[in-house]
């Protein structure tokens, strides 16, 4: 005797149950790269920190330390330098409809 199914009863129509398992989708959108430079009197991290906020990057996503370099004074470094890449989201504006 082939086994039986528990019976079910539907609670919910098949369009919520379709809708309830979407998910979100993310604006189009694409990264974009852009390069920066700083320089702090502080330190390497101070002077990445300020290409960060040189760049035109609103909320970068992630940053490639290019080169490093430092003035000297004689006796010790005076004067970090930086330069970088930083990338950010950019959305994509829908095409304009005619």
């Amino acid at each position: 005797m082939p086994a039986r199914r528990p019976r079910t009863t539907a609670s919910k129509s098949v369009g919520a149950r379709a809708r309830a398992g979407r998910r979100s989708v993310a604006p189009a959108s694409v990264v974009r790269i852009t390069e920066a430079m700083g320089e702090s009197p502080r330190g390497w991290e101070a002077a990445v920190a300020a290409a960060v906020k040189s760049s035109d990057a609103t909320s970068p996503i992630g940053v490639e330390v290019l080169r490093l370099w430092a003035e000297w004074d004689g006796r010790a470094l005076s004067r970090y330098h930086a330069t970088v890449k930083v990338a950010y989201r950019q959305s994509l504006k829908a095409p304009a409809r005619r």
